[in-house]
């Protein structure tokens, strides 16, 4: 098979779903698989999943998650969480829809994780649910809160120049069974200012990690 056969068998594996939520039609891209698996990935205010924090994370996905949608970012402004929580129970609603034969995986990049804490405090997904929190909002107490209430545990993504970092509470994670992934120096996109070297090794730590933490969830 050429090159541009096994690009041209790879895009015609991918899909949209029809999904709707309270803020009208979701946009998503559906990587489909076989149905063992399926992965649902939330993105950051106004990023991409193609953004470098959250795309190799989904290529690590697609490894071990047979079905990954991956939601777009669609808001101009921050909603409210009622409306966050809404949309994301559509998306969730749709992702499980597929059917799977070992359960779902759940991840998110910043905004993203506030909807994960939403799902979680309000009993869309249970405790048990495979998560993948990168950069989560770890200075708000309910997102921290929904991360600790896990009982399996989760990875957690983040970058000690992010606004969002707290050394206490990844400490508190970490000492609880949480896997966590500290970037030194890097920012809330998971890159490092002024270092393109640095920066470009960084995806690769997340394959890494999601990999890692991926392999345990299979199991």
């Amino acid at each position: 098979m050429t090159r541009n056969e096994s690009y041209s068998l790879a895009m015609a594996e991918l899909r949209s779903l029809q999904i709707f939520g309270r803020s009208g039609q979701l946009g998503n891209v559906h990587f489909r698989g076989n149905g063992r698996r399926v992965a649902l990935v939330l993105p950051g205010f106004r990023g991409s999943w193609m953004t470098a924090a959250v795309y190799y994370p989904v290529l690590a996905l697609q490894e071990s998650a047979s079905d990954v949608i991956c939601m777009e970012s669609i808001y101009s402004e921050h909603p409210a969480r009622d409306r966050l929580y809404a949309d994301a129970a559509a998306a969730l609603q749709a992702a499980l829809a597929i059917g799977s034969d070992y359960g779902e995986v759940i991840a998110g990049k910043s905004l993203g994780t506030v909807q994960m804490a939403e799902l979680l405090t309000r009993g869309d997904l249970g405790p048990d649910t495979p998560t993948i929190w990168l950069t989560p909002l770890l200075r708000d107490p309910a997102i921290a809160g929904a991360i600790a209430s896990l009982t399996r545990p989760a990875l957690v993504v983040i970058g000690t120049d992010d606004h969002h970092y707290d050394h206490h509470q990844l400490r508190k994670l970490s000492d609880t069974g949480h896997q966590t992934l500290v970037v030194r120096c890097a920012h809330h996109g998971l890159a490092i200012t002024g270092d393109a070297d640095a920066s470009a090794r960084i995806p690769s730590r997340l394959v890494v990690a999601v990999r890692s933490y991926l392999s345990e969830w299979a199991s």
